[in-house]
This record gives structure tokens, C-alpha cells and sequence, in this order.
């Protein structure tokens, strides 16, 4: 059976756009800066990246990412995962980082409950780590409340805030 046939569009939908979002929620949780963005968006696309060799037997992670060195596939597979993304923002309907949040945390527990059901805890605890570990490299890629590259801070008070409570709702 594939991974995708037991799980309904919508189950599936929301398990597979979840890293985006979470590495979406830290990288809106304080301002960085074109650059510390930019090296947020790095930490997101590394993290997925990274998932492919580090857990090459979850049938769960391996699904969500593409599988080929075909540029034109995978370009293809980047797109798909940018509308889904696109697609999730809209259907939320926020207007503030702190709605955006929110939602996603509230996707985050949903998703567990479907993952429950479906995946052994094995599967589940490397998706829920792969998930921790991309807010981590997303909160730990840029500098907020910097000047031109002086000052700031690495890991900050919100983005700790917020990696706290996607443990808690991923647990």
C-alpha cells in the first residue's frame, strides 16, 4: 500500500504542509531581517533536506520529501508543496503571526491524533523530532533585534516560547 492511500486527502494534506508551517511560525515570530530570513528559509529547505539521509526508514518523512535528483521532478514536487502551502494560509484566515500560530499548533495536535491512529510510535516520534528540529534550525539560523548584523539574539524569548508549545502539542 502507499503511504498517501491511508490517509484521506485532508489527513494527508495536513501532516505534509505541517514542516513548512512550523518553520513559517518561527521565522514570523520575531523580525530578522532580509538576511536573517533568507537564512531562515535555508534552515527550512536544509532541514528537509537533512530528514532524507537522517531518516531513510520513515516510510512518513520520506513521503513529504522528493525523492529524486531530477531537477525538473523535483521543481515540480516544490511547487506542489508551495501551493499546499499557500493553499493552508488562506484556508486559516489570519491576520496576525500570533492567529498564524495558533493554527498551526491546533494542526499540530490534530495531526497527532490522525498519526495516532495511523503510524507506529516509532514513525511518529522521528516526524515529531524532524518537526522539533526544523523550529530549532529555523530559530537558530537568523538574528533578531539586530542592526546591521551587530547585536541581537540567535534564539529568542518567542521562539523559545513557541518551540515549547509545539512540544506540547506535538506530544
Amino acid at each position: 500500500m502507499n503511504k498517501l492511500e491511508q490517509y484521506s486527502d485532508e489527513e494527508w494534506n495536513k501532516i505534509a504542509v505541517l514542516p513548512q508551517l512550523v518553520g513559517a511560525i518561527i521565522a514570523a515570530a520575531e523580525s530578522s531581517g532580509l538576511v536573517g530570513s533568507t537564512k531562515e528559509m535555508m534552515a527550512t529547505a536544509k532541514s528537509f533536506l537533512g530528514a532524507k539521509e537522517k531518516y531513510p526508514n520513515n516510510a512518513l518523512i520520506q513521503a513529504i520529501i522528493p525523492q529524486t535528483k531530477d531537477v525538473d521532478v523535483v521543481m515540480e514536487d516544490v511547487s506542489e508543496e508551495k501551493t499546499r502551502f499557500e493553499n493552508k494560509i488562506k484556508e486559516y484566515e489570519v491576520k496576525t503571526k500570533d492567529e498564524l500560530t495558533a493554527k498551526v499548533l491546533e494542526d499540530c495536535k490534530s495531526a497527532m491524533v490522525i498519526l495516532k491512529d495511523k503510524e507506529s510510535e516509532a514513525t511518529i516520534s522521528e516526524y515529531t523530532t524532524w518537526l522539533l528540529e526544523i523550529a530549532q534550525n529555523v530559530a537558530n539560523a537568523g538574528t533578531e533585534g539586530d542592526f546591521l548584523g551587530f547585536g541581537g539574539v540567535k534564539y529568542s524569548d518567542n521562539e523559545k516560547t513557541i518551540v515549547e508549545a509545539l512540544k506540547e502539542a506535538l506530544s
